[in-house]
């Protein structure tokens, strides 16, 4: 499905929208087509919706306006890179919470602080190591969409002999 697709898709009726939102959806921005399909494809056979961008000032305007549930992206975008990307995101409230992930090919001790400083959730160097993906995945989306566990307080409880003996323990 291409990029045109996905937008036709989230800007028709509203069942075909709530549908289309029915799974998570994850921005993937990537600049090389061969990547960013391949990561699609990957994607979508894991259940996941994906839309995608080809460069970072598509990535922000489909970011503010799919609202996705996490972001893939590439460092090095044509118009903005990753980096400035990340920044531009996080000034928007609706997009504050999202994971971005940097996917790239240059060396994390350089640039993973850059990307944490930037407002990215982690750094993942490609090639990507596709279990390790899937790991950063079920992470992100536990930690967002987990159901809050209510906090359980001891109580006492009173233990008692069925035949009414008298034979009780707290």
């Amino acid at each position: 499905m291409t990029l045109t697709d996905n937008l036709q898709v989230a800007s028709t009726a509203s069942g075909a929208r709530a549908f289309a939102r029915s799974k998570r959806t994850i921005l993937v921005a990537e600049d090389s087509s061969d990547s960013r399909e391949m990561l699609q494809v990957l994607l979508e056979l894991k259940g996941y919706a994906v839309v995608s961008a080809a460069d970072g000032y598509d990535a922000v305007q489909l970011a503010v306006r799919e609202v996705p549930d996490l972001i893939l992206m590439d460092l090095q975008l044509p118009e903005l890179d990753g980096l400035s990307v990340a920044k531009e995101l996080r000034l928007h409230s609706q997009l504050q919470a999202v994971p971005i992930i940097i996917i790239s090919g240059n060396d994390p001790a350089k640039f993973r602080t850059k990307a944490l400083s930037a407002g990215c959730d982690d750094y993942l160097l490609k090639p990507i190591d596709f279990e390790r993906l899937d790991q950063i995945l079920r992470e992100e989306f536990l930690r967002r969409f987990a159901p809050a566990t209510p906090e359980i307080q001891p109580t006492a409880v009173t233990l008692c002999h069925p035949a009414g003996l008298g034979l009780c323990r707290l």
